[in-house]
């Protein structure tokens, strides 16, 4: 019975050696071994009873972690410089990843992930006769090591929506498959011989002729949905993921040393909001503020930007 090379055993972490159906899962959403370890990339869908678990080797050809914040800008008059204030800050991920076939056994098990990962973007309906009885819009969690996870739980797969899957088959580099001949006899075909020691001999009929790239990829982009704090707290400097999330977002790093609190300067608040200008009244290159443009404002009796900007020298605890 054909079964996987010793690689890609290796890369299942040994929970795989030949071609089966995917596992699901009823209660928790751990990722495996394998996914935690970096060498298979594992995707959950999350709007699916009993989801299943979509692992493809991690033969992975680009990742691209995107953070874009977005600001509203404000001119006032007299000034060079606008002022920025934060509005929030969109994560997504993008990954591109090569499926390679090295036998029909491995086939096989790519295009039934692949079949599967293709099929989950799509909602999930209470009412099977109508479109309009969407119970749960599309969500993923992905797992690829310490680079996409969430930092939750010691890492579990990051949650969030893929809007758009992208699956190429390279017809350049061949095929493998053939028909499923005699899956009941003693000498069947080597695909009817591998599907039916999976279990799949009664899904595909007998004759039906199996077309399997050698060489697919697809891409994918995962608007990230965080499932715990983000920010710094203003009066610790600590990350506010705290105790449950402490290492965002490559589960590794943040850690302040505790033997020296951060240097705090006087609070600004610029239109309703507050930042902390360097010590000394130094200039503030982010908000544009200063606070000897506000004093010699004051005693030239040009009051435009006062109402815009208060500052606040009580020392910050």
């Amino acid at each position: 019975m054909p079964k996987f090379f010793q690689v890609e055993k290796a890369a299942f972490g040994g929970g795989k050696n030949e071609f089966s159906n995917v596992e699901f899962k009823k209660r928790a959403l751990e990722n495996s071994n394998a996914a935690e370890a970096g060498t298979v990339l594992e995707i959950i869908p999350l709007h699916i009873k009993n989801p299943p678990v979509i692992q493809f080797i991690a033969y992975i050809s680009k990742i691209s972690d995107t953070i874009k914040s977005s600001h509203t800008k404000e001119q006032p008059f007299g000034r060079t410089d606008p002022y920025y204030m934060w509005k929030a800050s969109d994560r997504s991920i993008s990954l591109s990843v090569d499926v390679p076939s090295s036998s029909i056994t491995m086939g096989l098990e790519n295009l039934n992930n692949l079949s599967w990962f293709a099929a989950s973007m799509y909602p999930t309906y209470k009412d099977s006769q109508t479109a309009t009885s969407i119970a749960a819009s599309p969500m993923f969690r992905v797992r690829f090591g310490n680079l996409v996870c969430s930092s939750t739980n010691d890492g579990q797969g990051l949650p969030g929506v893929i809007q758009s899957l992208s699956i190429t088959h390279d017809v350049k580099a061949g095929f493998i498959g053939g028909r499923i001949n005699d899956a009941g006899a003693s000498f069947p075909s080597e695909v009817a011989s591998v599907l039916k020691s999976a279990g799949f001999d009664n899904t595909v009929r007998d004759g039906k002729n199996i077309l399997i790239p050698k060489l697919m990829t697809f891409t994918f982009t995962l608007n990230v949905v965080h499932d715990h704090k983000l920010g710094w707290d203003f009066n610790t400097g600590e990350f506010r993921g705290g105790l449950g999330a402490p290492r965002f977002p490559y589960d590794f790093g943040l850690v302040r040393d505790t033997s020296e609190s951060p240097v705090v300067g006087p609070t600004v608040s610029v239109s309703g909001q507050s930042t902390v200008s360097p010590p000394g009244g130094a200039d503030n290159r982010q908000t544009g503020v200063t606070t000897e443009a506000i004093d010699a404002g004051s005693k030239e009796g040009d009051l435009s930007n006062v109402d815009l900007v208060k500052l606040d020298n009580e020392e910050v605890n």
